[in-house]
């Protein structure tokens, strides 16, 4: 289950796009955040034609996570006749303002939230999806996304200023695939400064780090030049 990005950009970086990543399983699109230029890439990449259902995962609600959303679930209950599931974990504390930014976009009744149990051991591939809290904003609670696959488990960190998460996923023994985390060059930041990541990271994890949400183009170079990759967009 190797993720496929639609940008890498953080808020500001407008030359890289709003950072989300997404995956097909079968005939459903599993969507990580949609910002505010997510729809767009989704339609230019034609990734929305022939899915028969679109499961959302929402890292927190910042406009660069969550400013597409609308016309996403506009556009999939209007003109493919579904509704988009918008994957909910029991210790997730945003889904009233979710529910508030997207009645102020009209989406009321063209959604669902969709408890994560419900994705428990359905696929051949996937086992199972959790949520776990980080640290990025003091006004609003922010997640990362944990996914239990059979060739070992992938984090999404969302946008967190703390390694906490991957260094007791790294201590945990699981078997690491990928590692997929917010990136900053800028120190003591609501970002993960690359410092430290660097100060955080086993030299033989290091391989299987992407960088993303990348603030400007020297973040890329300090990534590659420390031993981590950085996501492509294609």
């Amino acid at each position: 289950m190797n993720l496929k990005f639609l940008g890498r950009g953080s808020a500001f970086n407008v030359y890289e796009g709003n950072t989300s990543a997404y995956f097909m399983l079968n005939d459903e699109l599993f969507l990580i955040d949609c910002g505010e230029t997510v729809f767009e890439s989704l339609m230019k990449k034609y990734v929305l034609d022939d899915v028969d259902k679109i499961n959302v995962m929402i890292t927190h609600t910042h406009s660069d996570h969550v400013g597409s959303l609308g016309s996403l679930i506009s556009y999939a209950y209007a003109i493919l006749g579904i509704r988009v599931n918008i994957i909910i974990g029991p210790n997730v504390e945003y889904k009233d303002d979710l529910i508030k930014i997207l009645d102020g976009f009209n989406c009321q009744n063209k959604y669902s939230f969709v408890d994560i149990k419900r994705y428990l051991n359905q696929y051949s591939y996937l086992k199972k999806i959790e949520f776990l809290e980080e640290v990025h904003s003091s006004d609003m609670k922010c997640y990362g996304i944990l996914f239990h696959t059979n060739n070992g488990i992938i984090y999404y960190t969302g946008d967190t200023s703390s390694t906490n998460n991957i260094v007791k996923l790294i201590n945990s023994n699981e078997n690491i695939h990928s590692i997929y985390t917010d990136c900053s060059n800028i120190p003591n930041g609501k970002h993960l400064f690359i410092g430290d990541l660097v100060d955080s990271i086993p030299d033989n994890i290091k391989h299987k780090v992407y960088c993303m949400h990348i603030n400007n183009n020297q973040c890329f170079e300090d990534a590659y030049n420390n031993g981590f990759k950085v996501v492509e967009v294609k």
